[in-house]
């Protein structure tokens, strides 16, 4: 045979295998593994957005979602909603990147996604990173991939590292919020200094604080010491949530809530300025008050 009908059939046959490749459809699992990775980068590009509808759209509405980050839990798809809430009007304050999605196959309309992420926060020379993990596993409702658990852990620094910072709370979730650590320079607002406080039966305290412009870490522990069972609800509140909830109007929000315990950490990022609340309650308790101490501290970057 001729040489050139020789090149001539050998290109026949690629075309035709190409061709042939072109008509085989993707496998389920590679169909699933793209659907995945896409909604995982739409997760993200909602995150570096700040649009918390869109995040809080992602997760299923069903009981039991649950959202972990860095030890703290957010149950339920409306605690999940407000702490996203709190990225509203962050938009160009910080920047998530993602590594490589690795997705494991659940069963049938159940995958996990894992990816590596870097956010940064600031810009120019005062931008600082932080490294972490996130896995999200997802439910298909309705023909559409949602989340129904999500956890992000953060690496410990090095002694003059980066400022740590979470994708939070995100709790998202648990991604949830993006959240700064105290930097050696940030601003130091007290709330409470720890000391013993008597909470009548069904009446509260409060705590009062101001915030100023940009994102603050609030840390502390509210501590039951005597009282029946020694238990209390807390929930961190801003002016206008608490003005109504303590008239007993509908329409408060809360950015933190403790549910009802005997003690409790706090941990959440909140957006100034603004003036906040932290609340500690007995108001379920007919005739027993409770003494308590609460401590917590508000870092604000300088």
């Amino acid at each position: 045979m001729p040489r050139r009908h020789t090149v001539g059939a050998v290109l026949t046959q690629i075309v035709a295998f190409t061709a042939l490749q072109a008509q085989v459809p993707a496998t389920p699992a590679a169909t699933q593994r793209a659907e995945i990775q896409q909604a995982v980068r739409a997760y993200i590009e909602a995150h570096n957005r700040s649009d918390a509808a869109t995040i809080a759209d992602m997760y299923s509405r069903q009981p039991g979602v649950t959202s972990v980050g860095d030890g703290q839990i957010m149950r339920g798809w409306d605690r999940i909603r407000e702490a996203f809430d709190q990225l509203v009007g962050t938009a160009g304050k910080f920047k998530i990147d993602i590594g490589s999605i690795d997705v494991v196959p659940l069963g049938p309309g159940y995958a996990l996604a894992l990816t590596s992420y870097s956010l940064s926060l600031g810009t120019g020379a005062e931008t600082t990173q932080q490294r972490g993990a996130m896995t999200l596993v997802f439910q298909k409702q309705e023909g559409e991939w949602k989340v129904i658990h999500d956890h992000t852990s953060t690496q410990a620094q090095e002694n003059g590292a980066a400022p740590s910072a979470g994708v939070a709370q995100s709790s998202s979730p648990q991604v949830q919020t993006a959240a700064t650590s105290p930097t050696p320079t940030a601003r130091r607002i007290p709330i409470t200094d720890g000391q013993a406080v008597e909470v009548k039966a069904q009446h509260y305290v409060h705590y009062t604080f101001q915030l100023p412009a940009g994102m603050c870490s609030v840390s502390g522990r509210v501590n039951g010491i005597a009282g029946g069972n020694k238990d209390f609800e807390a929930f961190i509140l801003d002016d206008d949530s608490f003005r109504n909830w303590s008239a007993g109007a509908t329409g408060a929000r809360a950015y933190w809530q403790s549910g009802r315990v005997v003690v409790t950490s706090i941990a959440v990022t909140l957006t100034g300025p603004g003036t906040f609340h932290l609340v500690v309650s007995n108001m379920w308790s007919i005739a027993t008050d409770k003494t308590v101490q609460a401590q917590a501290v508000a870092e604000c970057a300088a």
